[in-house]
């Protein structure tokens, strides 16, 4: 096994520090909100759906794995640490869906399914357990709180460009109790929501609350795969032998040359065309 390849696994391995990440609105970096929202760690059952145009994504790459989520208590006034130490509350399903949007900001339906787009991925679905100080608090603006632990998907969304449509449901908890999070408006921005786990229609404005998203870049686009300092067949065969589970021979960290999601046949094809000469 190459050294690169190695180096690339034990990295893949240190945890999700090694991540990428984003925070939308891009201003909520450094601005605090000067409200909150609880739609989405509500007690009882809520949707929530935030479309956010391409001026806010510009540090997310074209190709890039969205691999996690996760929010921020609001400072318009202190608020404790959610759910607080020695409580939990479950979610029995908090679905998460990814896509392009077919509508820009300002402009989404109040039908929430007319906004998604044909892309569409369920990241994650099922329970959800939100325990102790999983949303730190105590902050007051304009401090801002930091953000809580990262919700992993379990099937990642690959960013292709374009808009990006959040769409959160859920069925309510099991503690009675709700927390609030932090919004911060942006033009590039907008959402909606309505008080129901399965209503498609009638859904109403809410601000749009502060995400911060983690992300895998795409690998950068380099034809010698197996790192022998040519470009030929090799790199050919050796990218067929990854895709099928052997990476003895490739020193990339991912067989995935297309950007599509996954390893196979066309991560193929995209490599002997570039052999061949055809840009990246």
């Amino acid at each position: 096994m190459k050294w690169s390849r190695v180096l690339a696994v034990l990295c893949a391995t240190a945890g999700t520090a090694a991540a990428d990440e984003i925070i939308v609105p891009n201003a909520a970096a450094t601005t605090a909100g000067s409200g909150g929202y609880s739609t989405l760690l509500r007690s009882a059952a809520r949707s929530y759906q935030l479309v956010v145009g391409s001026g806010e994504l510009g540090a997310l790459p074209q190709g890039s794995r969205i691999t996690g989520i996760t929010w921020r208590r609001p400072t318009w006034q202190v608020h404790a640490a959610w759910p607080g130490v020695g409580f939990s509350c479950v979610f029995a399903n908090y679905d998460i869906t990814l896509s392009t949007s077919s509508r820009e900001p300002g402009n989404l339906s109040t039908t929430y399914t007319d906004n998604i787009g044909p892309d569409a991925v369920l990241v994650r679905s099922g329970p959800m357990t939100f325990a102790d100080a999983f949303f730190p608090g105590g902050a007051l603006t304009p401090a801002t709180n930091d953000f809580g632990e990262i919700v992993p998907f379990t099937t990642p969304y690959v960013y292709q460009g374009g808009t990006l449509l959040l769409t959160v449901r859920h069925d309510g908890n099991n503690c009675g109790g709700s927390g609030s999070l932090d919004t911060v408006s942006s033009a590039q921005c907008q959402a909606i929501g309505v008080s129901s786990y399965t209503q498609p229609d009638q859904w109403y404005a809410q601000g749009p609350i502060v995400m911060r998203l983690t992300f895998e870049a795409p690998a950068p686009c380099d034809p010698d795969v197996n790192c022998d300092g040519a470009v030929n067949g090799f790199d050919i065969q050796a990218t067929e032998e990854a895709v099928n589970g052997d990476f003895s021979n490739f020193c990339q960290p991912s067989a995935d040359l297309n950007g599509d999601g996954t390893e196979n046949g066309f991560d193929i094809e995209a490599e002997e065309q570039r052999v061949n000469g055809a840009p990246c």
